[in-house]
C-alpha cells in the first residue's frame, strides 16, 4: 500500500510539473505570437515595398535593353492597359502636362473622351518616327472581339524622360 501511495504522489508530481511547463510554454508563446503579429504588419509592408521595388527595377532593366521601337510600344501599351482596366487616373497621369491643359483639364473630361475607345483594345502599330526627343507613333485601335467596330487611327506622341519614364499626348478628334 505504501508503494501505491508513493506511485500516486509521483504521478501527481509529474502531472503538476507537466502542467506548469505547459502553462509557461503557452505564456511565452502568446507573447512571442503577439510580437510576431505586430511585427508582421510592418514586415509584410516592407516585403511588399521591396517586392514592388524589385518588380520596378526588373521592368526598368528590361525596358532599358529594348530597342526604341519596342520601348515606345511598351509605353503606349502601358497607357492602353490602364484604360482597359478602367484605371483612368493612372492613364491620365501619363499625359503630357501641356496636352492635359489644352484638351483634358480634368480627369472627368479625359474619362468622357476615352469612352469612345473599344472595351477590349487591340493596338496595331503602323509607323514609329523619331523627331528629336519625341517619338510619333501612328496606331490603329481596334476592338479585339468585334471586327465590325470602327477602327480608331491616331497619332501618338511619346516623350521619353528616362528609362520607363515618359509622357504621352495624342491626336484628339
Amino acid at each position: 500500500m505504501d508503494k501505491r501511495i508513493i506511485n500516486i504522489l509521483l504521478v501527481m508530481a509529474v502531472l503538476i510539473l507537466l502542467a506548469i511547463n505547459i502553462k509557461i510554454f503557452i505564456d511565452n508563446h502568446e507573447e512571442t505570437a503577439g510580437i510576431e503579429q505586430n511585427g508582421n504588419g510592418i514586415e509584410n509592408s516592407m516585403i511588399q515595398n521591396n517586392n514592388q521595388d524589385d518588380i520596378q527595377n526588373t521592368i526598368t532593366s528590361k525596358v532599358a535593353d529594348m530597342t526604341e521601337r519596342s520601348r515606345m510600344q511598351t509605353y503606349f501599351g502601358t497607357f492602353i492597359s490602364y484604360i482597359e482596366e478602367n484605371d483612368y487616373e493612372s492613364a491620365y497621369n501619363l499625359l503630357n502636362e501641356n496636352f492635359k491643359k489644352n484638351y483634358f483639364s480634368t480627369l472627368e473630361q479625359f474619362e468622357t473622351y476615352i469612352q469612345k475607345y473599344p472595351k477590349d483594345i487591340a493596338v496595331d502599330y503602323k509607323e514609329i518616327e523619331r523627331q528629336g526627343e519625341l517619338f510619333v507613333l501612328t496606331v490603329e485601335i481596334k476592338d479585339v472581339f468585334n471586327k465590325e467596330a470602327q477602327t480608331i487611327t491616331q497619332r501618338v506622341v511619346i516623350r521619353e524622360l528616362g528609362v520607363n519614364q515618359f509622357t504621352i499626348s495624342f491626336q484628339v478628334e
